[in-house]
């Protein structure tokens, strides 16, 4: 059996070429190496020139003169097989620019091997040498995709021609074949670059949107506050200032059963205001009442607006009867200024007509904004109170002496 020989003449070093920053680009998308990349790949360069692969398959005697003085003169790395199979471990090893290829082989027909090199490396170029010259052996070798037939034996400056312009075809071939390569890759880097700036235009609209929301709440917010705070401010009276504040809230809330209790001196929550939207009248006093005497005590130092949805849940947290306030949703809040409670609010109405999810945050500015005008108002009514003239002992005592008794009964609003 005949074995194969490989002769490898290129033995000179090649050149390093500087190593890339891996860190060029921290988003792993460097701009300028990708126009650089994609300025090559769309440039038209001269094929490389050089050594190349060579694969010879059968008698390489078919050529006249010393055939293989002329490959090492041109410094060309050769694979020299005479079997079928021997060339097929060759081929499928590596990969060759030139397959110098005499058909008649003795272990097959080596068009076979022509036929696979079509198909698996289309870039590697087949010059067939035959001594059987036929027109028959020739359209044979062209469907193999062979670049070249020639009949054997066949003289030496022939066939280096012949080898050069294969070579020509087969490395321009392949730069095309890498120039596409390079663009596919270019192409996904640049797609996946664009879904990533895509996204965070996105995301940064989605933020703006947010920003604009919260920012447009907030002016809302500054108009309101601003707009309760005027008219409060314009009430002197706190009958008349409960009343101004109900029928903002109203207009806040809709339709709604509410009520105002006020503390007095000692402590103790008294009915200062209220509205009776839907309930029966011969029942809305001892409804008050209930509430006052249930509620006031604890809503005085709670710091947050309570809602409830089941009146059964309310009931329980109050100490009520459930069916005083069935089918109900409730709201209640205090008024705190300066860590001290100025009124209590209860509003309540059936739950098939529910409160809006943002009336909390409304409800939280007016309570503080009504808190301050009440205790502005309860200062200039204590200032205005007559009072006789204190002892020496009493001098230690509040600038106004009893705090004002902040009881005003029922004022129907």
């Amino acid at each position: 059996m005949n074995s194969a020989t490989s002769h490898d003449v290129d033995n000179q070093k090649q050149p390093r070429r500087p190593e890339k920053n891996p860190s060029s680009a921290a988003d792993g998308h460097d701009p300028e190496d990708l126009d650089r990349r994609l300025a090559e790949a769309l440039t038209d360069r001269a094929p490389r020139r050089g050594p190349a692969k060579i694969l010879i398959v059968g008698d390489k005697n078919l050529c006249t003169g010393d055939f293989t003085a002329w490959l090492e003169e041109r410094r060309h790395k050769y694979v020299t097989v005479e079997r079928l199979d021997e060339a097929r471990a060759a081929v499928a090893r590596r990969r060759f620019d030139l397959i110098i290829l005499n058909p008649d082989l003795p272990d097959g027909d080596g068009f076979e091997l022509a036929r696979l090199v079509q198909k698996t490396a289309p870039t590697t170029k087949t010059i067939v040498l035959s001594e059987d010259a036929t027109a028959t052996t020739a359209t044979t070798a062209l469907r193999c995709g062979a670049v070249d037939f020639l009949n054997a034996p066949v003289d030496l400056a022939i066939l280096s021609d012949r080898i050069d312009s294969a070579l020509i075809k087969a490395r321009l071939e392949q730069q095309r074949e890498e120039r596409f390569g390079s663009l596919q890759r270019i192409c996904r880097e640049l797609n996946e670059a664009r879904h990533e700036i895509s996204g965070q235009v996105d995301d940064l609209c989605n933020d703006l949107v947010i920003a604009y929301r919260d920012m447009a709440d907030q002016m809302n917010e500054v108009a309101m506050t601003a707009e309760f705070r005027t008219l409060l401010k314009q009430e002197l009276d706190v009958e008349e200032l409960l009343r101004t504040m109900l029928e903002y809230v109203l207009a806040k809330t809709g339709p709604t059963n509410a009520a105002v209790f006020l503390p007095d001196s000692a402590g103790q929550y008294g009915l200062g205001a209220y509205v009776n939207y839907d309930c029966p009248r011969d029942s809305m006093s001892l409804l008050l009442d209930y509430l006052c005497q249930a509620i006031c005590p604890q809503m005085a130092s709670e710091s947050q607006i309570v809602a409830f949805d089941d009146a059964e849940e309310f009931a329980k947290w109050v100490g009520l009867e459930g069916g005083f306030l069935a089918d109900s949703q409730v709201i209640a809040f205090s008024c705190p200024h300066e860590d001290e409670t100025m009124a209590v609010v209860v509003l309540f109405r059936n739950r098939s007509n529910p409160f809006l999810e943002d009336l909390a945050g409304s409800l939280d500015i007016l309570r503080t904004t009504f808190a301050e005008q009440l205790a502005t108002v309860i200062k200039v009514h204590h200032r205005a109170s007559p009072s006789w003239p204190k002892d020496a002992h009493e001098d230690d005592e509040s600038e106004y002496g009893d705090e004002f008794d902040t009881d005003f009964g029922e004022l129907a609003a």
